[in-house]
């Protein structure tokens, strides 16, 4: 078996422009023992990666770029649903499903054969938190005081500081946090301060604040009801009760947000953020619309400016049941009979058949019966007989048919 040397060869191609024919271009590959030797692949790009953001990548395959080569994360190609997205050209983006300081593989193989592949551990970060604006407004005659922040790169972990000291933070959006503090009386500015775990900020994103103080203009919401009830509601049915948001104080309340979670609940009426004038009112439509039978509970959460309770839950319940119908049927006794009549016999059959049967285990002596053994969608023929004290029973009545929506 003939052995090529580890050198290439090339002849290129040409024309012969006397005969116009083609010498043929040939190759002959480099091979060590008669097999091709895999070629190595190295990953360029960031070792972290941020939750929103996007990272990109690139391989050298035998120190060159521009070889194809099939990215992957953690193992599947072009990255899953769970771990984010990988593009042909190395683009990542991660999952919001991701925990942030979680690492994931980034992996590159080629296409050609033998295959070679590189992996790079990647670590996932929160955003950095960006701090554009803020306010600190007294809330009520005294020492409370609302500080609201506006930025962008906000999550729910990320921390409110106050002088240096954490305060409570709500998380209203990846663009406001709050909180409500406390100051000492004739504060005029505080520093507040920005920070987000796993996110590797190396310091406080912080801005000095004014205090606001103007007790006699205070913002103040009342809800009503504090929780909603929609009782028994039967299955595939929505029923709507209203939630109403008054503007009771001196100052126009902003309403930022109103979050519902719960299966079978849903809510209409606004689009949030909702400045509400003293003495105005807003309205939302909760809506209970069971899939299935059974106990149901939800909360339905409002975020705001206002002085007290800037953050309100209302519980929200109900009971899923499956429909039930029955058919009421009654007749007339005879007017006469010389053989006394002692009870009735009921007989039902499904529409279009002619296979009857009794549905009362005893001659019924009542003129009236309820059939609450039908099943949805079906048509029901019913017919009477009359008993007499021997068991005899008269010929059937007319025929009366009932439909079951």
């Amino acid at each position: 078996m003939p052995t090529f040397s580890s050198q290439t060869t090339r002849q290129s191609l040409s024309t012969c422009h006397r005969c116009n024919r083609n010498t043929l271009l040939v190759f002959f590959l480099a091979v060590c023992g008669g097999a091709l030797q895999a070629q190595t692949v190295t990953i360029i790009g960031p070792s972290v990666v941020r939750l929103g953001g996007y990272a990109q990548y690139g391989a050298l395959v035998g120190g060159a770029a521009g070889s194809a080569v099939v990215w992957s994360v953690n193992g599947f190609a072009g990255g899953t649903d769970s771990f984010g997205p990988i593009s042909a050209s190395g683009m990542y983006s991660p999952s919001s499903t991701i925990w942030a300081g979680h690492s994931v593989t980034i992996g590159a193989a080629t296409e050609s054969k033998p295959a070679s592949s590189a992996s790079l551990s990647v670590k996932v970060l929160n955003p950095l938190p960006k701090f554009a604006t803020g306010s600190v407004t007294q809330t009520s005659p005294g020492s409370s005081f609302l500080l609201d922040t506006r930025g962008s790169g906000f999550v729910s972990a990320s921390l409110l500081q106050v002088s240096g000291a954490n305060v409570a933070t709500v998380f209203i959006s990846s663009t406001e946090l709050q909180s409500t503090i406390t100051l000492p009386s004739g504060m005029a500015s505080v520093n507040v301060g920005i920070f987000t775990p796993d996110a590797e900020q190396k310091t406080l994103v912080s801005r000095i604040l004014p205090v606001q103080t103007s007790p006699a203009a205070i913002p103040t919401l009342t809800i009503s009801p504090a929780s909603v009830a929609f009782g028994n509601v039967t299955v595939n049915t929505a029923t709507t009760l209203p939630v109403t948001l008054t503007s009771t104080g001196t100052a126009p309340v902003i309403i930022n947000s109103g979050t519902l979670s719960g299966t079978g609940f849903a809510m209409s009426g606004a689009a949030f953020p909702v400045t509400l004038n003293p003495n105005l009112a807003l309205t939302l439509d909760v809506q209970f619309d069971p899939t299935a039978t059974g106990v149901a509970s939800g909360q339905l959460t409002i975020h705001s400016s206002s002085s007290t309770n800037g953050t309100v839950v209302i519980s929200l319940s109900g009971t899923g049941e499956s429909v039930s119908h029955r058919v009421d049927l009654s007749w007339d006794a005879p007017s006469s009979s010389a053989d006394p009549i002692v009870g009735y016999n009921i007989y039902r059959s499904p529409g279009g058949s002619s296979a009857y049967q009794r549905l009362d285990a005893s001659a019924d002596t009542q003129t009236t019966y309820v059939d609450s053994t039908v099943q949805t969608g079906l048509i029901y023929d019913y017919y009477v007989t009359s008993v007499d004290s021997s068991g005899a029973e008269s010929v059937p009545s007319n025929q009366v048919a009932a439909t079951i929506p």
